[in-house]
Parts: C-alpha cells; sequence; structure tokens
C-alpha cells in the first residue's frame, strides 16, 4: 500500500481507524506498509493498546508436526522461514529485536545482551478447542459475526446451540475498554487462563499426597 503524497496526519488517522477494528500494531503496520516502531508510537499517544495476534499460520504448523511432518516440511506447508519454524518449536517468542525463551532468557540482539526476567504463562500455539465444556475458536469468531450483524445474546446463543448466559459471560469478560470483541483475543486469553502457575497440590510431596497414595 502506497501513501506518496498523502501527509503524515492523514495516514496516522487510517492507521489508528484500521487498528481500532484488528487490534494488533504489528498486523496493521504490515497491511499499511509502515514501520511498527511508527505505529506503536502512534497507537500509544492515542491511547490504544495493541493486542499480540498469533501468526495466521502457526495453528496449521502445530497440527502438521504433531501429525509427524518434519519441521522443514511444515514450515514450506504454512510458508514461514526454517528459523520462525525452529522458533515455534522451541517455545521461543519474537519481539522487535530480541528473542524470549521459555526459561525467561531474553537475548536482545540490538544491545547484545542477554537478561533473566519472570517467566509468566504464555500461551503461543492456542488449538483451537481449548477444553470439551469452553467455547472454541470457530464459537468465538461466530459470536463476534453474529454480534456485528446485530444479533441479541439469545439469538446468538441458539446460532451456536448455548445457552444465552455462556455468551453475555464470555462477552463481558473479553469485551475491551473500546466496546471491541477480538475472537482470536478472547481464544488466547481463555487458554492462557487454564494454564497452571504451580504444580497440582498432588503433584508435590506431602502430607496430602501420602494420604491419597
Amino acid at each position: 500500500m502506497s501513501f506518496e503524497g498523502v501527509s503524515s496526519s492523514v495516514v496516522r488517522e487510517l492507521f489508528l481507524r484500521r487498528l481500532s477494528e484488528v487490534g494488533s500494531v504489528t498486523v496493521v503496520a504490515r497491511e499499511m506498509g509502515l514501520s511498527p516502531n511508527t505505529g506503536s508510537v502512534w497507537a500509544r499517544r492515542a491511547g490504544i493498546a495493541s493486542v499480540r495476534v498469533a501468526h495466521p499460520g502457526r495453528a496449521e504448523f502445530a497440527r502438521l508436526r504433531a501429525e509427524g511432518k518434519s519441521r522443514r516440511e511444515a514450515a514450506v506447508a504454512v510458508g514461514i522461514h526454517e528459523r520462525t519454524a525452529k522458533d515455534w518449536d522451541r517455545g521461543v517468542r519474537r519481539t522487535m529485536n530480541a528473542r524470549i525463551y521459555p526459561d525467561g532468557r531474553r537475548v536482545d540482539y540490538s544491545t547484545g545482551q542477554t537478561t533473566m526476567g519472570v517467566v509468566k504463562p504464555v500461551v503461543d500455539v492456542v488449538p483451537a478447542v481449548v477444553g470439551a465444556r469452553l467455547l472454541s475458536l470457530l464459537e468465538r469468531e461466530r459470536i463476534a459475526d453474529l454480534r456485528r450483524a446485530g444479533l441479541s445474546l439469545r439469538a446468538i446463543g441458539r446460532e451456536l446451540g448455548r445457552p444465552a448466559s455462556t455468551v453475555m459471560r464470555e462477552l463481558h469478560a473479553r469485551t475491551d475498554a473500546n466496546g471491541r470483541y477480538l475472537p482470536h483475543a478472547a481464544h488466547r486469553d481463555a487458554a492462557a487462563k487454564r494454564v497452571r502457575p504451580k504444580p497440582a497440590k498432588l503433584a508435590q510431596p506431602g502430607r496430602l499426597r501420602e494420604y491419597v497414595a
């Protein structure tokens, strides 16, 4: 997308408008051919928080790997570099100038420094279904579509075969301050909250495990 001859204020306005629809600075910057750093500055000054959106081919990559495909084969199938595929396999997260490893190491390539941070439960590859009783990604996408179409909570529930209360709780819990419900961000949030930050009690030695045993 070319903005030659267009003032920066107009480009910024178009960027922020698109950001309000998509939610991710990185995605919108890529769409518009802008620097993500510039987009981040515009979003921060406008008071808009960016959401982290998974690569569209990541779930497919995970599926192919689970089926026994080699890293190279899976990478070619989803159109990514083999180095990116290696990062995905190892659970490495990438920022603009750094890689964050599962053990908490942060390697900053702009400074050459390696630091240790607090390891937070992060779900990078989110399955389409995170639990038998929970909403699937497809259902969340359907909720977003039906909500935009103006259907009521009861009507959305009927379409999904779910109680209206389930739809209401989902929207109340995962609609942001700007009134946006982003299904992929909502799905990642639901998956992340299922990650246990510590071992289960019965997995730890002690009187409880001895009694149960």
